[in-house]
């Protein structure tokens, strides 16, 4: 019993990057909020529990806000780029057997939400006529480090 814990304890974290992979990775100018491409940030909230705090259990991906508007800054992001930066936060292999995939569009808004064995990955996308592209990308981890025991 002791061995198979152990060796369970040792093989899950190898499935996300820790809190320190992501501050070498990508430029952070507050706590636990990354800059992962030019005008797009990432989110991430980490487990509570003291032995898995530099575990995440969730990452939001969204255009960054800026206090003064600019024609830099955008509410929406390129679907393939947001596609690119989940593929580089949990990469296909660490994702664990695909179980269910839901798509719904209703309006001028759009959801897919990929659930896997080791994380579920949403997106929400805005139609062309406001804009067009994915306005969040959300990842979240099936991780036991993620639990919430909250009743």
């Amino acid at each position: 019993m002791k061995i198979t814990l152990a060796l369970l304890l040792l093989t899950l974290p190898v499935l996300a990057q820790t809190r320190t992979e992501f501050r070498q990775k990508y430029e952070s100018s507050k706590a636990d909020t990354y800059l992962v491409r030019q005008g797009i940030i990432m989110s991430v909230k980490f487990a509570a529990t003291p032995l898995w705090r530099n575990y995440p259990c969730e990452a939001t991906i969204k255009p960054e806000r800026t206090t003064a508007l600019s024609a830099n800054s955008s509410e929406v992001m390129a679907p393939e780029l947001v596609e690119q930066i989940i593929d580089e936060v949990i990469p296909l292999e660490q994702r664990g057997k695909l179980i269910n995939q839901l798509i719904v569009n209703g309006g001028c808004n759009g959801f897919k939400i990929s659930i896997y064995e080791n994380v579920t990955i949403s997106r929400a996308t805005r139609c062309k006529q406001q804009g067009g592209g994915t306005y969040q990308g959300l990842i979240k981890w099936q991780a036991m480090w993620c639990e919430d025991k909250r009743s």
